[in-house]
């Protein structure tokens, strides 16, 4: 299972310099707003594919302004020790951060998805489904990675060629053998990351649509058009259906300022299994249950594919739900073969962990006995 050894943060945020060595796979932090729970967990998060969990320009990560930062952690993965680190590089004009795996400088950050796989709950998320597209995209493209190994990958090369189109409908719009070579590449990218969502989200369905550990039984849905493309067509269709669609479409664009069709339009929504309840209309409780029910049915497909779950990083786990969701996840948590970190500012909500999970406590960075 994967379970964390060792952290050692400098300069990172609110650290100066830590190390910690988790006596245990299941960990409560607790402490004051701002004594550091959020930002042990964004450490952890940044040492998988992505941005991590506050998605923070690496330029405000540094403990007092400082330009240099360092995360570095041992893993026990498939029954051998693997160390990740991530920074800032040193020397060189401008701030370059990159990613190491067993001391070896990887090229692209996204092979980091091919080691270890995160899934996080933060406060932010507990209206995520009433709140902006671009969040639940994310939240949907996190679930995918920890699935697919090229995920972040074909989201890294789609989200280059708009960019490049974009530039080049403002400036040289003319170009159009230059036009149709982006054109094929997104088209190319848009396919992949369209059939990856739509997998994930097909499987994910039949693994959360039984109502378990208390939490309820959730439908989810890809709104995309792609994707309902790809469901009835052959891939290489699609593609050439989108080269087709993005040709047309450059008049519009180019006034527009941004491509009007694509994958980066995409929604992902959640209902309720046996009401249809939709989670943009339920309460912040409501919403937060059928979150969590999805992470939790999504960590057992992951075990599934890789086998092994996720890391679970869950902040403020169990604001806005009553006694019984949480005495749910609690239970839950238990039994879960991988390292969770929980956060909170009250150890006795969570005290139904005690003996199985290790308590600390964190004041301006430094850890306590509990």
């Amino acid at each position: 299972m994967p379970r964390l050894k060792k952290l050692t943060l400098t300069n990172f945020r609110n650290y100066p310099r830590l190390v910690w060595e988790p006596e245990s796979s299941l960990v409560v932090l607790t402490g004051e707003n701002g004594s550091g729970k959020t930002n042990l967990l964004e450490a952890l998060s940044l040492l998988t594919a992505g941005r991590g969990l506050r998605r923070a320009p690496i330029t405000q990560l540094g403990y007092n302004q400082s330009v240099k930062w360092g995360i570095s952690a041992r893993f026990h993965l498939d029954n051998e020790y693997v160390d990740l680190a991530t920074g800032i590089a040193p020397g060189g004009e401008a701030a370059r951060r990159v990613h190491l795996l067993n001391g070896r400088i990887l090229p692209k950050k996204e092979s980091l998805e091919d080691t270890l796989a995160a899934v996080w709950l933060t406060p932010q998320m507990d209206r995520l489904f009433s709140d902006n597209t671009s969040g639940r995209r994310r939240f949907l493209d996190r679930l995918v990675m920890a699935i697919s190994p090229n995920h972040a990958r074909e989201l890294t090369a789609y989200d280059r060629a708009m960019a490049q189109r974009n530039r080049l409908l403002q400036t040289r719009f003319t170009e159009n053998s230059w036009l149709a070579g982006l054109e094929a590449s997104m088209a190319r990218h848009a396919v992949a990351i369209a059939a990856a969502r739509q997998d994930l989200v097909q499987h994910l369905c039949l693994s959360a649509s039984e109502a378990t550990s208390g939490f309820p039984a959730t439908r989810g849905e890809l709104d995309c058009i792609i994707g309902n493309k790809i469901a009835q067509n052959a891939a290489l269709v699609v593609e050439d259906w989108l080269k087709e669609r993005l040709n047309a479409n450059r008049q519009e664009d180019r006034e527009r300022g941004r491509a009007t069709l694509g994958t980066h339009r995409a929604d992902f929504t959640l209902s309720d299994y046996a009401t249809g309840l939709p989670a943009s209309t339920a309460s912040t409780g409501q919403q937060k249950a059928m979150l969590i029910g999805i992470i939790l049915a999504h960590a057992d497909l992951v075990k599934e594919y890789r086998g092994a779950p996720p890391i679970l990083l869950f902040d403020e786990p169990l604001v806005h739900l009553d006694q019984a969701k949480r005495t749910a996840l609690l239970a839950r948590l238990k039994t879960f073969q991988t390292t969770a970190i929980l956060t909170g500012t009250d150890s006795g909500l969570f005290e139904d962990l005690r003996g199985a999970a290790q308590f600390s406590s964190l004041k301006n960075g430094q850890f306590l006995s509990v």
